[in-house]
């Protein structure tokens, strides 16, 4: 297409430089001819000279027109092909005019992120957006566009990087990026650093504070020297299980952890783990509600995790449910799912906190801490994903629960 046009200007240069030389030379001839005196001849020489070189002119006019709509419609597809583009970018775009920035296109994105839709096309931008963003519509005027813009919308729930370039004076090219979920990436790789490093210090401190005095020979009893052996094999065994549970949970967010799912009948399952926890029960003074009909369908998952995500939902129920409480293990079929659900009369968790019990590292009562390391919901949460079960949270009364919902039999 470049040669096309190439060769379409020069054919139209080359016309212009002929007719003009043609012209010259029709002028020249006819003087010569007037000159000596064959004034006739030359009237009839100029006029069909000029007849041809009109003619010509036209023709070279047509070429030009031609050349111009050419140019035209090639500009026009070059920027429909553009704007498709950006049409098709997880960026808002939106492309100002002016001084004034009067909106010229936007994207669907922009729609999105700024509210700014096709239907505001020819209205001034920061008219647009005085309201709700007025320090951007300031910095959109200052015309200092080196820095990034860090805007928020919805309400902070949302939080974009804008950047703006002013590709010549006429006009200027807002793009937005929603960073989002990175900053909240970002954000969970801070906290989970502080957690691993608190969690990690706690143990630590307290067993280098009773290893130093039976270094220095200040514990002199054997019943001493014993009491500091237990408080170290506990804290070294609470390091231990924070090391695996982290293990374990990388291994299930990245899945790189062997997990095989069939069919298979949950009754077994559930009336092992009523003969373990009601035992368990006894000896603590607590009450077990064992809710379980005897007809429960098979589901779709793996029986070993399941074991796994109710021992550890359990011994949670237990751990934090004083004497006298009581802890309900309930199921049943509803529909095309098994709803397992794991209810106490613990401690409790305020309502603010449910969306986080799945967490990382969460702990709602900092008093808690050193009785779990944190991971426990967080891993129940990754099996339950893998095994196609969905997990939730939730208060009912003075109860808290978690509930489970498994697929029924599929293939």
């Amino acid at each position: 297409m470049p040669e096309a046009l190439s060769a379409r200007g020069r054919r139209t240069q080359f016309l212009g430089i002929l007719i003009v030389g043609g012209l010259i030379l029709v002028a020249l001839v006819s003087a010569v001819l007037w000159l000596s005196v064959a004034a006739g001849t030359a009237a009839i020489f100029f006029c069909m000279g000029v007849s041809f070189f009109a003619l010509l002119a036209v023709y070279a006019g047509k070429l030009i027109v031609d050349e111009e709509r050419y140019m035209q419609a090639r500009l026009e597809a070059r920027d429909a092909r553009y704007r498709q583009t950006l049409e098709l970018l997880p960026e808002g775009v939106v492309i100002l005019k002016g001084e004034d920035g009067v909106i010229e296109w936007v994207n669907t994105m922009a729609g999105v992120h700024l509210g700014i839709t096709s239907e505001d096309v020819g209205s001034v931008f920061t008219d647009r957006l005085i309201a709700s963003q007025p320090a951007f519509c300031a910095w959109l005027r200052s015309r200092d566009f080196s820095r990034h813009y860090a805007l928020e919308t919805a309400g902070g729930s949302v939080l974009l990087d804008a950047a703006v370039v002013a590709p010549d004076e006429r006009h200027t090219i807002i793009v937005t990026h929603d960073v989002t979920e990175r900053r909240r990436v970002d954000d969970m790789r801070r906290d989970f650093v502080a957690n691993v490093s608190h969690e990690l210090r706690t143990p630590l401190t307290a067993m280098r504070a009773l290893i130093e005095p039976l270094r220095d020979g200040l514990v002199k009893t054997e019943e001493q020297r014993q009491q500091i052996y237990d408080v170290v094999l506990r804290e070294t065994m609470r390091l231990s299980r924070l090391v695996n549970d982290m293990l374990e949970l990388s291994r299930l967010q990245s899945g790189t952890a062997s997990l095989s799912r069939s069919v298979f009948a949950p009754l077994p399952l559930f009336n092992l783990i009523h003969e373990t926890y009601s035992a368990y029960a006894e000896d603590y003074q607590q009450t077990f509600v064992y809710d379980v009909p005897e007809d429960l369908p098979s589901v779709w998952g793996n029986p070993d995790r399941t074991q796994q995500v109710l021992i550890v939902l359990l011994d949670n129920a237990f751990k934090y449910t004083p004497e006298g409480g009581v802890v309900t293990l309930s199921a049943c079929a509803e529909g095309d799912v098994v709803r397992v659900r794991v209810r106490d009369t613990g401690v409790g968790i305020p309502a603010a906190d449910l969306p986080h019990v799945f967490d990382r590292f969460f702990t709602s009562d900092k008093m808690r801490t050193g009785r779990n390391t944190g991971l426990g919901l967080a891993i129940v949460k990754a099996l339950a994903g893998q095994m196609d079960c969905r997990a939730e949270a939730a208060l009912e009364g003075d109860m808290f629960a978690i509930t489970l919902r498994w697929p029924v039999e599929r293939r």
